[in-house]
Parts: C-alpha cells; sequence; structure tokens
C-alpha cells in the first residue's frame, strides 16, 4: 500500500523532470519523455497546474514548467550533489581496500567532513562523523584542496584564515611556511595530516578527536575542469603503514576514486 501511495508522487515527479529546459512541450511529448500514458499525463498536468508547477500556455504552444518548479531545488546545491556523486564510489573504494575514506567540501574557513565510509570498513577506528570540521591548513583534507584550487580562490581563504585567531589558522600569516607546504603537496600529488592537527581540539567530539588521533590521512583533490571541488582522505593507522607505503599502495587508487567522482558529478550537472 506504502509503495502504491507513493506512485503518483513519482510520475508527477517524472513528468516535471520531463520538461528539461524546454520553454514548452506538448502532452504528447512529455507523455513520451516520462514513460507515461497521455491520460495520465493529461491528469498529472492539471494536478500540477492547479499547484502552480506547470500553466498551458496555449493548444498549439503546449505546456511548460513555472518558476515554482525552483523551489523544490533551493536546498540542493553542489555540495549535495557532490556528496550523492561520492557515495557508492567510496563505499566500493572501502569494500575493495577495507580502509575508511572521508569526503572534505570547503566550508567558510573550515572544511567540512560530508561523508565517510567508516562503518563500511573492518579496520576504522574513526567513528562516522557528518558535518564535522576539519582545519584547512592542518588537514589532509584541507591541504589537499587549497593547494589545488584555483590561486584567486587560495589566496583569498589564506587571507580570510590570515585575520583569524584560532591555532589551527596560524599557519596563514607565514606565507613562505605555508607556500613551501602547499607546493609540495602540488609537486607530490597528496597531502599527509600534519601532526599539528591532532593536537587542536577543533570543536568535535571526545570521541571523533580521539579517532583522530590514531590515524593518518592522506588526501587527494577532486578536481573538475580547473576547479577543485573537495578533497578525499584514505584514514589508515599511523602504526599499521608509513605514509610512504600508504602512498606507493593507495595513491593510485585515490587519484582513479576522485576523477570517477569528477566525472559523475559533472554527468549530474549535464542532466
Amino acid at each position: 500500500m506504502a509503495g502504491t501511495s507513493r506512485m503518483p508522487i513519482a510520475r508527477a515527479l517524472a513528468l516535471l523532470e520531463a520538461f528539461g529546459g524546454a520553454p514548452a512541450m506538448q502532452v504528447r511529448d512529455l507523455a513520451a519523455a516520462a514513460g507515461l500514458p497521455k491520460s495520465s499525463t493529461v491528469r498529472l498536468l492539471a494536478q500540477l497546474a492547479e499547484a502552480g508547477y506547470v500553466e498551458r500556455l496555449s493548444r498549439a504552444a503546449g505546456w511548460r514548467a513555472t518558476s515554482r518548479v525552483l523551489n523544490l531545488a533551493s536546498g540542493f546545491g553542489e555540495g549535495h550533489l557532490i556528496v550523492e556523486a561520492a557515495m557508492e564510489p567510496m563505499r566500493a573504494f572501502t569494500r575493495a581496500h577495507r580502509w575508511a575514506v572521508f569526503l572534505g567540501l570547503p566550508q567558510g574557513e573550515e572544511m567540512i567532513v560530508r561523508f565517510g565510509t567508516a562503518a563500511d570498513s573492518p579496520v576504522a577506528l574513526d567513528p562516522e562523523v557528518y558535518n564535522a570540521p576539519t582545519p584547512i591548513l592542518l588537514g589532509a583534507l584541507g591541504q589537499a584542496w587549497l593547494a589545488f584550487c584555483p590561486e584567486p580562490e587560495r589566496e583569498e581563504v589564506i587571507a580570510r584564515l590570515a585575520q583569524s585567531r584560532r591555532a589551527s589558522d596560524r599557519l596563514a600569516r607565514d606565507r613562505p611556511d605555508l607556500d613551501r607546504i602547499l607546493a609540495a603537496v602540488r609537486k607530490r600529488g597528496y597531502s599527509i595530516t600534519d601532526e599539528a592537527a591532532r593536537r587542536i581540539a577543533w570543536n568535535v567530539s571526545r570521541r571523533v578527536m580521539e579517532g583522530r588521533k590514531r590515524v593518518t590521512g592522506l588526501g587527494v583533490p577532486i578536481l573538475s575542469d580547473g576547479r577543485a571541488l573537495g578533497a578525499l582522505s584514505l584514514r589508515y593507522f599511523r602504526t599499521s603503514l608509513s605514509d610512504g607505503e600508504a602512498a606507493r599502495l593507495y595513491l593510485e587508487p585515490m587519484r582513479n576514486l576522485a576523477r570517477q567522482i569528477a566525472g559523475d558529478v559533472k554527468s549530474r550537472q549535464a542532466g
């Protein structure tokens, strides 16, 4: 019964999607694009028109979607799209390589962990965290993103961080040292969690902090058309792998994962 009650909603959404970017469409074309019978399409259009999502222009011109459709996606930005594109590839990576991976996206002066696969990893000590902040300048996620983002964006972020009084942002006021660190990240193609990051109480729970102290992150950027969309971090035990071993074993798989996510994001954006 529950599945049946959802069917009209699914059909209505399919019909709205069928409009795509077209300024107007005929009923027969909408029905074909949505995979619906013409009779159902006519009935759904009437209901959607009553709700204000579509309107009939004329018999000859057909129907168009109204600006109210934009409200359906008003809370759905690029960040949500990246998370959607990343979830299954990240889970597949962890099934193949065991270690947990985390997705970080920039938000203001922080990197925010938006998804992680600790729950899918048989060896993860990290708790499954969402929306947890991590330092841009000291964390593997933040350094990977900052090192590879376009220079104007990087300069803007560093300038904001230089005004901060937080211990985690102090490096922004030492440009020679910061530039050297970021140049090294770009040269080798990955970042490693700064030791100082483990000593900073970064507005997270004690459980999260304890998990971070036991692991190291190897970070790679998610690059698309000259932009750094975000970054991925593979978390491994400090006692199990050296940084060099982690890079030798997992850098290319991590880069492939980042490329897969970037490609999926572009496909989703294209429609």
